[in-house]
């Protein structure tokens, strides 16, 4: 994990300091990474386990046994939830489309009942099906009070998503803009300075 150069994070108004991806879960910060398939799933792991992961320390709890049926309950909730289309929760994660499997890491993060919700890229390479159903899910998220931060380079999903757009280049912030003065035009400038 890189130090930051500069700035600080405020969660429920207080400063964190978040030095671990552990310590960033546990302060309730979640990241959907760019690449599933390179650095979110768990390949050859099934769906329940690529779900269950992140909360698996209150599933073992103090008793040192897993609670399998805690475990399971969850993961059919989330199943339903984000209609995941698997044959079964012990499916391979890799014999699902790449919509479903998008889907069953939100549903990982959504088990942890993240503050803040960090989307590098959400919808790269899903279907225009699945893509509606993760917006939908995004803008649940957001009304319920999830600070959801969504990194897209995607112009037609930051102006119907956003409420706030920051724009970045070269790795620093040239704009932000509220969603009523984000266009296309004002943020492509933006994004060549």
């Amino acid at each position: 994990m890189e130090k930051a150069d500069s700035g600080e994070v405020l969660i429920d108004g207080m400063p964190v300091n978040i030095d671990s991806p552990s310590t960033a879960i546990e302060k309730g910060m979640a990241l959907l990474t760019e690449d599933r398939k390179k650095s979110g799933l768990f390949l050859v792991l099934s769906v329940l386990e690529n779900m269950s992961i992140v909360k698996m320390p209150e599933y073992i709890g103090k008793t040192g046994f897993v609670q399998h049926l805690k475990m399971a309950e969850d993961c059919m909730e989330q199943i339903r939830r984000l209609n995941i289309k698997t044959p079964t929760m012990d499916q391979i994660i890799n014999n699902l489309s790449g919509g479903n499997q998008q889907k069953v890491l939100i549903a990982r993060w959504l088990l942890a009942q993240p503050k803040i919700l960090i989307l590098d890229e959400p919808t790269r390479g899903i279907d225009v099906g699945a893509k509606a159903e993760i917006y939908h899910l995004i803008s649940e998220l957001a009304n319920r009070g999830v600070a959801v931060i969504m990194v897209s380079s995607e112009l037609p999903e930051i102006l119907g998503m956003s409420d706030r757009v920051m724009v970045m280049h070269e790795g620093r912030i040239t704009g932000i803009l509220d969603k009523e003065d984000a266009d296309q035009e004002t943020i492509l400038s933006l994004a060549s300075h």
